[in-house]
């Protein structure tokens, strides 16, 4: 038996360029922590050039880690790429809405001057698995049970100028930022028709890639030898997401081809499955577990390679692509 907790668990504050850490309280077992980003900004220019990011204030955060024992990384995201997530595994509505204030929605679209313009933004990390039959195969035990004896939720802030890109001419101050940090936990109880099992890990980090010039057969190798739930894909021109680099997908493994998608077509389909009025700019979602069966995860277990082959255009004088997969270890016979 379970029995959820809900708490604050503390606030950081911004520190342009710097690391901050919160350490986690190891009680219980953890299926998601809340992020909320409270934010206020002024924009300054001399001349209209440049653009705002996407999700501006969101990068403030460049990076957000949850760190066990010290070094091994379950969570490692940038805050942008965190809520638009949040936005399609949960059919949300668009999360420019989530700035708070009209002003802060012509922050995002735009490039005039704003003075002392308030954002609030939010994001989960999950632990448990969503979309799931049983979201709670994935959960983080953060006792002695589940061998942690450091947890930790590592902060690293961007800047002001990181919400604009690099073609602004003008300054971005922030006048004020931090983040409120929260979770939902649950309390193990054992029980005759509910015993105490190990929990796999919901892992999930990006791997970055920076393209030199167009090609139809563009590599990026995956790791193997755990189980893979699904891989997401971003895609940048001159830091604006765009939707013109991914001409085709191809994942396989060796000859095998388990996924082979045209990039319009994948986010069509992304579109309908997830639910999502407008799907983001410059995203593409290879889900691997439609029916919340974890069961039909990909196993790599026994595979000697895993590959992205990707045919890719470059529209703009910096093209990347990030590949973000959720990856489930450990505790395999749990899942089901």
């Amino acid at each position: 038996m379970k029995k959820l907790v809900e708490r604050e668990l503390g606030t950081l504050t911004f520190a342009a360029s710097q690391t901050s850490t919160l350490q986690l309280p190891r009680d219980f077992s953890y299926d998601k922590i809340s992020l909320l980003l409270l934010a206020n900004l002024t924009r300054a220019m001399t001349t209209p050039a440049g653009a705002a990011r996407d999700l501006s204030g969101s990068q403030l955060i460049s990076r957000i880690e949850v760190r066990r024992n010290g070094r091994e990384v379950l969570k490692s995201i940038d805050f942008e790429t965190l809520m638009r997530l949040n936005n399609i595994r949960n059919g949300a509505p668009q999360l420019r809405l989530l700035a708070g204030s009209a002003a802060a929605h012509a922050w995002d679209t735009g490039n005039a001057n704003q003075t002392g313009i308030a954002f609030v933004l939010a994001a989960v990390l999950d632990f448990g698995m969503w979309n799931s039959v049983r979201r709670n195969d994935t959960l983080l035990d953060s006792t002695a049970r589940g061998n942690v004896s450091t947890l930790d939720l590592v902060i690293t802030w961007g800047t002001g100028a990181a919400t604009m890109t690099n073609l602004y001419t003008g300054t971005v101050t922030v006048n004020s930022a931090s983040v409120a940090i929260s979770s939902s936990e649950y309390i193990d109880i054992d029980s005759a028709d509910d015993k105490y099992t190990p929990y796999a890990d919901n892992k999930e980090y990006g791997i970055r890639k920076v393209l030199t010039a167009a090609n139809p057969k563009e590599l990026i190798d995956l790791g193997v030898g755990n189980f893979f739930r699904s891989f997401v894909l971003r895609t940048k021109a001159d830091q604006l997401n765009v939707n013109t680099i991914l001409n085709n997908i191809t994942l396989r493994s060796g000859t095998d081809v388990i996924a082979m998608r045209s990039g319009a077509g994948l986010r069509a389909t992304n579109k309908i499955e997830c639910s999502v009025e407008i799907f983001p700019d410059g995203y593409y979602l290879i889900e691997l577990c439609k029916d919340g069966h974890l069961a039909k995860m990909l196993n790599t277990t026994n595979m000697s390679s895993l590959t992205l082959e990707l045919d890719v255009a470059v529209p703009g004088t910096e093209n990347i692509i990030e590949v973000f997969p959720v990856e489930v270890v450990g505790a395999v016979k749990r899942v089901a």
